[in-house]
C-alpha cells in the first residue's frame, strides 16, 4: 500500500463513525425489506477505517461498534442476522492486510472472497446447532415454494392466455430445476460482486481522503493469464455425465464468467478515461452496458479477449519498464 502514515480520527468522527457502523449492523434487525442492503456496505467500512487509521484503531472502532450492536440485536432478538453480519467485517480486515503487504488486486480479491465466504459458513454453523434443517436448505425449500405459489396465481388468472400459461409453466418448471443446481455460483456472485465493489470503492475513498491508494486504478487491473485454464477445465467438467462433475463446472463457469466481466468493465473505464468521454454520458453508458444482456457479453467478451489482445497495452508498459 502506497502510504503517507495513518491518520488519527477525531472525537467527533470517532461518534459519528461509530453510530454508522452500528446502525449498518443493528438496522437489518429492525426492517430487513428496508435495511437489509446496509449489510454490503460493512466490508467497505472495515476496509476504509483500516486503511484510513490503522489496524490498532480500526479495530477499536469496529469493536466497540459491535459491542454495541451486539447488545441492541439481543434485544431485538436477531443474534443470528448479528453473527452474519459481523462475519461481513471480516473481509475488510483481510483485503487491508493483503493491500498493505503489496499484493496484487487479483490475489487480494482472491482472499477477501476466502474470508467472506468463510464468515458466511461459520455463522451459518453457529445458526444451525441443534437444527435438524440447514439454513441453505431451508432457503431452496422457500424459494422452491415461492415458485410454486407463483405458478398457481398464474394459473387462477383470468387475463392470460393458454398459450401464454404454457410458456410460464415451462419456464418456472424449469427454473424450479435449474436455480437449486446453479444456487452455489449464485451465492458466489454475491460474494464476488461485495469483494469486488469493496475494493473499487475502498480504493476510491482512500485516495479521496487521504492521498494514497491500496491498489492501482481499477482501469489498470488484470487478472493472471493462466486463470484461462480454470474457465477450460471447467468447461471440460460440463461435458463428462458423471454427477456432480458437470453440476460444479456450470457454478464455477458462472464465477469466471463474472470475474471476466470485472476484468471487461476494467478495460471500459480504461478506454473512457483516455477518451475522455463526458461524465454523464459515460455513467448513462456504464448502466446500459451492465444491466443489458448484451453489454454483460460484451464485457465478458473484452475480458476474456483482453489476454491475448492486450487492449491497454499493459504487458507493453510492464516490459518497457523492465527494460
Amino acid at each position: 500500500m502506497v502510504s503517507q502514515g495513518y491518520q488519527q480520527p477525531e472525537i467527533r468522527s470517532i461518534l459519528i463513525i461509530i453510530l454508522l457502523v452500528s446502525l449498518a449492523l443493528v438496522l437489518p434487525g429492525v426492517q430487513w425489506s428496508l435495511f437489509g442492503w446496509t449489510y454490503i456496505l460493512l466490508p467497505l467500512f472495515a476496509f476504509f477505517l483500516f486503511g484510513r487509521f490503522g489496524g490498532s484503531t480500526g479495530k477499536k472502532l469496529l469493536l466497540t461498534a459491535a459491542a454495541i450492536s451486539l447488545v441492541a440485536n439481543l434485544l431485538l432478538g436477531s443474534f443470528d442476522l448479528f453473527l452474519f453480519s459481523s462475519a461481513m467485517l471480516l473481509p475488510g480486515f483481510v483485503l487491508h492486510r493483503s493491500a498493505d503487504r503489496g499484493e496484487l488486486p487479483s490475489l487480494s480479491g482472491l482472499k477477501g472472497c476466502l474470508a467472506l465466504t468463510g464468515g458466511w459458513l461459520i455463522a451459518l454453523a453457529i445458526t444451525a446447532a441443534g437444527s435438524e434443517v440447514s439454513v441453505y436448505s431451508q432457503m431452496l425449500l422457500t424459494l422452491d415454494q415461492a415458485l410454486t405459489e407463483a405458478l398457481a396465481q398464474y394459473r387462477q388468472s383470468d387475463g392470460i392466455s393458454a398459450e401464454a400459461l404454457v410458456v410460464i409453466d415451462a419456464t418456472i418448471t424449469q427454473m424450479k430445476v435449474v436455480i437449486p443446481a446453479i444456487m452455489p455460483g449464485i451465492l458466489g456472485s454475491i460474494v464476488l460482486f461485495i469483494t469486488w465493489m469493496t475494493m473499487v470503492l475502498g480504493n476510491i475513498l482512500l485516495a479521496r481522503t487521504s492521498g494514497f491508494t491500496a491498489w492501482p486504478n481499477f482501469r489498470r487491473w488484470s487478472l493472471p493469464e493462466k486463470l484461462i485454464w480454470a474457465v477450460i477445465a471447467m468447461g471440460t467438467l460440463i461435458l463428462i455425465p458423471v454427477e456432480p462433475l458437470p453440476r460444479i463446472g456450470i457454478n464455477c463457469i458462472l464465477l469466471l464468467m463474472i470475474i471476466y466481466c470485472f476484468q471487461g468493465l476494467s478495460i471500459t473505464v480504461f478506454f473512457m478515461n483516455k477518451w475522455k468521454v463526458p461524465l454523464l454520458l459515460r455513467s448513462f453508458f456504464y448502466v446500459m452496458i451492465i444491466f443489458q444482456s448484451l453489454g454483460t457479453l460484451v464485457l465478458l467478451f473484452f475480458g476474456i479477449a483482453d489476454i491475448w489482445l492486450d487492449f491497454r497495452k499493459l504487458k507493453t508498459d510492464a516490459a518497457t519498464g523492465n527494460s
